[in-house]
């Protein structure tokens, strides 16, 4: 019997457990690809992300063949390539992981109606929505009492599939970025390692820095994070694998308290959180969770055309923000407490709907991944399940004071204010002519005056949102 198990996103061999548990029943197998020109013709695609997958998919499929086997790839429409491929080899059951999002669950319902037996399995997260409820059934809405469970259940742990041998079949090249249209903008800086590799290099490099991610990880100068999350968007490590390795790592110092173990496992908890919100109510994508909020009118990208292309140029006046969304168009990637702080900047000091915000860093993260970025958009915009308040209003001048203290991340990003001393270098807007004239920078010519006067808009937001809720 001969076993297709269809590869989406989890672009590895190792603990996929599709393939795993496929090789406990199949001894051949046809590990299956369908680039899927719905999806690049549907999706807020860009370069980083469409980049990162295809150097991965081209690692696992290299992978596969040093091996004496392979990663058999069609372009065009899943359903039709896998009615195709499923003729082809006379194959009796197919295999996949689930996904969750709306375009995924909608495509996963065709499948099942393919003249075969179909099998999915849970591969993304480490719990599905139905794993982690409340008492009275429901799905959490408030993360911390999600995540108190979360961290309570027993964790699967990660598997080796059997061997399996793969028939000769037909395959064809994976599509170049040119030929899926995207080609590299102009000034993009590539920090990225894919694949599978990268992925465990990636993993190997943190163990250092996770003793201390509890106390590093909202430095925005600091290169304490993981960048693990393009790895778990396009599978080249898995959420298990992750996971059991940091607690090996701590298992290894049984001295220390792990705290910063235990902080950096909680952004696995997020994660887990924001895919059953998702999956729970779908509409997130188009509308606010909050119902009260939904008939807010924000300003719309059109509307607002000169404030929108000034944030997303980094070109705001406030050195914290505009150094952020800089360093997300050069890498593709922008550090996390940069990610509440201009998402609360688009929403309370410029009050941009969020829905073109989302489709923008859709297009611009490499790990754009669609539930935790509508969870995390919802969350700044105090819109969304377990939000900051509205009237909590990140001072993107502070901010940057207290996480960027030296300005060594501005710096890097904003290179205009490269010579403006520490006490200035957050509120340049306050030095005066002859010190403009000794850092070698005039502000509103070479770096911009404050785009909005933060503290009145701050006040307005606060109303505007008051009169929604009432």
């Amino acid at each position: 019997m001969t076993a297709i198990v269809w590869l989406r996103r989890s672009l590895r061999e190792y603990d996929n457990t599709a393939l795993v548990e496929a090789s406990k029943r199949h001894d051949e197998i046809i590990p299956f690809y369908v680039v899927d020109k719905n999806y690049f013709d549907k999706a807020e695609l860009g370069y980083p992300r469409v980049r990162f997958w295809r150097e991965s998919l081209k690692e696992l499929k290299q992978s596969l063949k040093s091996q004496g086997k392979d990663l058999v790839i069609r372009n065009g429409d899943p359903i039709e390539k896998l009615e195709k491929i499923i003729e082809e080899k006379s194959a009796d059951k197919l295999y996949f992981n689930r996904d969750y999002s709306p375009y995924s669950t909608e495509r996963d319902k065709e499948v099942r109606g393919l003249d075969l037996e179909v099998e999915s399995f849970k591969d993304i997260v480490m719990f599905e929505k139905e794993e982690i409820l409340t008492n009275s059934g429901t799905p959490y809405k408030v993360y911390t009492y999600y995540k108190n469970k979360w961290f309570d259940y027993e964790k699967p742990r990660p598997q080796k599939p059997e061997e399996y041998s793969v028939p000769d079949i037909e395959s064809e090249k994976i599509p170049s970025l040119k030929n899926l249209g995207f080609e590299k903008p102009n000034q993009t800086e590539w920090i990225w390692n894919p694949g599978r590799e990268g992925g465990k290099q990636r993993l190997e490099e943190f163990e250092e820095k996770i003793w201390n991610y509890d106390e590093d990880r909202d430095y925005a100068w600091k290169d304490s994070t993981s960048k693990l999350s393009p790895h778990l968007k396009f599978g080249t490590v898995s959420v298990r694998e992750v996971f059991w390795e940091t607690e090996r790592i701590k298992a290894r110092n049984p001295d220390s308290d792990g705290s910063g173990i235990e902080t950096w496992q909680e952004e696995l908890a997020w994660r887990d959180f924001y895919f059953q919100m998702l999956w729970n109510f779908p509409e997130s994508g188009e509308k606010a969770l909050q119902k009260q909020f939904r008939d807010i009118e924000w300003r719309s990208k059109e509307e607002a055309e000169e404030d929108w292309e000034r944030f997303i140029e980094g070109r705001t006046g406030f050195p914290f923000v505009d150094a952020g969304m800089r360093q997300l168009k050069k890498t593709g990637w922008m550090h996390n407490r940069l990610r509440m702080v201009v998402t609360s900047f688009a929403c309370k000091d410029l009050w941009l709907d969020w829905r073109d915000l989302h489709d923008y860093f859709s297009k611009m993260f490499v790990d754009a991944e669609l539930s935790s970025m509508i969870g995390g958009i919802q969350w700044a915009y105090s819109i969304g399940t377990d939000s900051q308040p509205y009237f909590r209003v990140f001072n993107p001048w502070t901010q940057g004071e207290k996480y960027d203290p030296e300005g060594e991340y501005i710096r890097k990003w904003v290179p205009e204010l490269q010579d403006v001393p520490d006490e200035h270098i957050h509120r340049p807007q306050k030095i005066n002519k002859l010190q403009q004239e000794n850092y070698g920078v005039e502000i509103g010519k070479d770096y911009p005056d404050p785009i909005v006067d933060h503290d009145e808009m701050r006040q307005k937001s606060t109303e505007k949102f008051e009169q929604a809720r009432d």
